[in-house]
């Protein structure tokens, strides 16, 4: 075991104990932190199935908590066309201008947000339809390229409402199902192989013990501070595109 797989180990225990607590973070974390180490092209193939783990086990145990309207009605038809359309990109295009933009982006809500919920009185921030709607399919065609779509969808469907039990078990069933896809379309392609599915197996422990912590962590948060934790890692996650 190499220095550079400890150091991954050590961002997938960061990434899925965030994922735990929150519902999302995982890829976009544990890429950008392991993309200073590998190529992203590496990274993918064994990162990906990782999430099929942590997001079936919430998804089962918490399927209760599920928002069904929104996952089936207001995010999978928008979100699932822009994975397709992001799978198409992924193989016809270099995606640097894209990826750094929609860092530039995820900075510039999240700031937004931070100060909003740092008011005494923070009032709730509005956003259309269609402009929710674009934000998702943007969000899809991100995670077709790089799955790591979850920082725009999370902005998105911030504004729906959701408690942070329902927000954490509806995006953990919209990722098993998303990462199924991607996690197909390696195999096809031949991007898992012999390699990256034994690097997946070394990793595996790592996961479960973040989600222990994740789990335990999910617990104790209060509902304002769950808010201002989610967009600080989007801040973090959009500064880390950027730099990266």
């Amino acid at each position: 075991m190499t220095t550079d797989f400890i150091w991954l180990a050590s961002f997938v225990l960061i990434s899925y104990t965030t994922l735990a607590i929150s519902g999302f973070g995982s890829v976009v974390i544990a890429i950008t932190l392991g993309a200073h180490l590998y190529p992203i092209e590496v990274l993918l193939p064994i990162l990906v199935p990782l999430t099929l783990f942590v997001n079936s086990y919430i998804a089962i145990r918490y399927h209760d908590k599920i928002d069904t309207v929104v996952l089936f009605r207001k995010i999978i038809p928008f979100m699932g066309t822009g994975l397709f359309l992001g799978i198409i990109v992924f193989h016809l295009i270099q995606g640097m201008l894209l990826k750094k933009t929609f860092g530039l982006l995820i900075v510039i809500l999240s700031i937004r947000e931070l100060y909003r919920l740092s008011a005494k009185n923070p009032k709730p921030s509005s956003t259309s339809n269609v402009a929710s709607n674009i934000y998702i399919i943007t969000a899809g065609i991100i995670h077709g390229i790089y799955a790591s779509g979850g920082p725009l969808l999370v902005y998105a469907i911030n504004k729906i409402g959701l408690n942070k039990s329902s927000f954490r078990s509806t995006l953990s069933s919209l990722w098993l199902i998303l990462n199924i896809v991607l996690t197909s379309f390696y195999i096809v392609s031949g991007k898992i192989t012999a390699d990256s599915v034994k690097s997946t197996g070394m990793l595996l422990p790592v996961v479960l013990i973040g989600l222990i912590i994740g789990e335990t962590l999910h617990r104790y948060i209060h509902e304002h501070f769950f808010k201002i934790f989610v967009f600080l890692i989007l801040l973090f996650s959009g500064f880390s595109i950027l730099i990266k």
